[in-house]
């Protein structure tokens, strides 16, 4: 356990920089568009802009965007899957 605690501790004391651009990688994690099953099993619908979903898997909790032919364009965390949506709402 020493060694989890000790990169809790180092987490915990980083410049805000370095926690900030941690925050920033889970926001949007390396995307290839895939056609999906629309989500109706294992995933909740948060949100639907225009066709597009935000949904979280039931399972592990990550979120994902589909678009209006149910094709991943994002997936990461809940929180930066919504401010991705955010900006797509201006876009779409």
């Amino acid at each position: 356990m020493l060694i989890y605690e000790d990169l809790l501790k180092a987490f915990i004391e980083s410049p805000k920089e370095v926690v900030d651009g941690i925050w920033d990688w889970q926001i949007s994690l390396p995307n290839i568009p895939f056609p999906t099953m629309g989500g109706h099993v294992f995933w909740n619908t948060l949100a639907e802009y225009k066709g597009w979903k935000l949904q979280q898997n039931m399972i592990t909790q990550h979120a994902r965007i589909i678009d209006e032919n149910d094709v991943r364009r994002a997936w990461g965390s809940v929180k930066g899957m919504k401010k991705i949506l955010d900006r797509l709402q201006g876009q779409i």
